[in-house]
């Protein structure tokens, strides 16, 4: 077991909710005529954000995703991967059970079954878990880091202008047997609304740094293509990326007060897609690591 640092790779930039976006959180005081489902808030200031944790999940299953079907399809997964793991996953009743499940999707979280690599020699080489970290029988941290996206400051200003940045949307379910009617209010952001992210990956394996950030900006795509939060598959939770700022850090930026190099600059209204960025991937990342 070993662990190398050759520097970060800061990604900066916003997240844009083309539709309205739910990211729940618990309720403490029923009131009639209340938001039975309010979004999280931040509690000093009483605004919405963008859990890192929520965001972070989201990416991993979406990468989870991408490389069962790799699996699947006998494509380009590490040799220990395809020797450890089948494609597929196994019921919540036996993914519990330690060493019963020989299936990619091998943990259970509650009701949810997911992705974890048990030993370090094999997340090291997994592209899920060397990216999102792994908590098996010897932990893997995880190489990159997701803060918390908080509201751009002119959407700070809208709200202080006394302009609405959730709104109240009211669904109603029906009993599929009675017909009876089952009214609820859901708290949204507003479509439209920006929050300001930051994404930090740790180069710590010269041969893995660059496919670890394809997987991240491919799993960043495929979430614009899908969604975040609750409610996606009725609408809610669209969202886009836009870059404005990559800034690689090497370690003699912390040993020696060493230069950063900056790779991408832009004003919000002149920032970059995720497609641009895949698209230009390899002249922006052209960099000397551990040289």
């Amino acid at each position: 077991m070993n662990r190398l640092v050759y520097g970060k790779v800061i990604i900066r930039g916003r997240i844009r909710a083309v539709t309205g976006l739910h990211i729940g959180a618990q309720r403490e005081v029923s009131e009639i005529g209340g938001i039975d489902n309010p979004v999280i808030k931040d509690p000093a200031t009483g605004l919405p954000y963008i859990p890192g944790s929520s965001l972070k999940g989201r990416l991993r299953g979406l990468l989870e995703l991408m490389v069962n079907t790799e699996l699947e399809k006998g494509g380009n997964v590490p040799s220990q991967i395809k020797l450890k793991y089948k494609p597929g996953y196994c019921p919540p009743n036996v993914a519990r059970k330690k060493g019963e499940c020989n299936k990619f999707f091998n943990r259970a979280v509650g009701k949810v079954v997911i992705h974890v690599c048990d030993e370090y020699e094999t997340a090291r080489v997994c592209p899920v878990c060397r990216l999102f970290g792994s908590s098996g029988d010897s932990n893997f941290p995880s190489r990159v880091i997701v803060r918390d996206a908080r509201l751009a400051e002119e959407w700070v200003d809208k709200w202080k202008a006394g302009e609405e940045i959730t709104e109240a949307k009211i669904e109603v379910a029906i009993d599929r047997v009675t017909s009876a009617a089952n009214p609820r209010t859901n708290e949204r952001v507003v479509a439209g609304a920006e929050f300001e992210f930051e994404i930090i990956y740790t180069i710590e394996d010269t041969a893995q740094w660059k496919e670890d950030l394809r997987n991240l900006f491919s799993a960043m795509k495929m979430l614009e293509d899908t969604y975040l939060g609750g409610s996606g598959s009725r609408g809610y939770g669209k969202v886009e990326f836009r870059l404005t700022e990559i800034v690689f850090r090497p370690l003699e930026y912390y040993t020696e007060n060493g230069e950063e190099k900056t790779l991408v600059k832009k004003a919000p209204n002149e920032a970059l897609t995720i497609e641009g960025v895949r698209g230009s991937f390899d002249k922006l990342f052209n960099l000397s690591i551990g040289g």
